[in-house]
């Protein structure tokens, strides 16, 4: 095999484990589904699409919420809507409960209602929802534990590891079949 073509295969495989690699974690906007419910006054709070992004997602940046960095995580969506974002996970279910006794949608009331479903565990699983969400796991996802392979800087790891792998594999390849035989 020319050694020209080995260095072009090699770059090729590098450059689509790359790309399929970042595009795993690639963000899109979306769109989070509207969500009603009743305070503790009777007032019936809708919660729309820019509420969400202007007045839940702010609260859940900020470094009062979690040890970790929610804005730069590719999991930051999940946190409250399933994975599909038609409906809440159960956390988000905890979080609309604690908002129904707290009142308006303010930066205040979201951070109190937050800060009342810290101490639960919305999935059963053995971990507070606050454990869940310094180490990057989902409350309200049962298989996300502060331990899982859903965390995002360990998913991240194995995609380079993988991309490793199969560079060593084409190099010992390579050597394999282009051993020189004794004549």
């Amino acid at each position: 095999m020319n050694r020209r073509l080995f260095v072009a295969v090699i770059v090729v495989l590098l450059a689509c484990v790359i790309v399929v690699n970042s595009q795993a974690y690639a963000q899109t906007t979306v769109t989070y589904p509207t969500i009603n419910y009743r305070t503790y006054q009777g007032y019936n709070i809708t919660i729309t699409n820019s509420m969400w992004n202007d007045t839940v997602y702010p609260v859940i940046y900020s470094e009062n919420f979690s040890n970790y960095n929610w804005k730069d995580s590719p999991s930051k969506n999940y946190i409250l809507f399933d994975y599909g974002l038609t409906g809440l996970n159960p956390y988000g279910a905890e979080f609309i409960e604690a908002m129904e006794s707290t009142g308006n949608l303010t930066t205040h009331n979201v951070t109190i209602a937050f800060e009342k479903i810290a101490p639960l565990d919305a999935t059963g699983t053995g971990y507070t929802n606050q454990q869940k969400l310094d180490s990057g796991a989902l409350p309200g996802f049962s298989n996300s534990t502060p331990t899982s392979f859903n965390n995002p800087s360990v998913r991240s790891l194995y995609g380079y590891i993988f991309a490793g792998g199969v560079v060593v594999s084409i190099v010992a390849l390579y050597f394999i079949f282009n051993r020189k035989k004794d004549e």
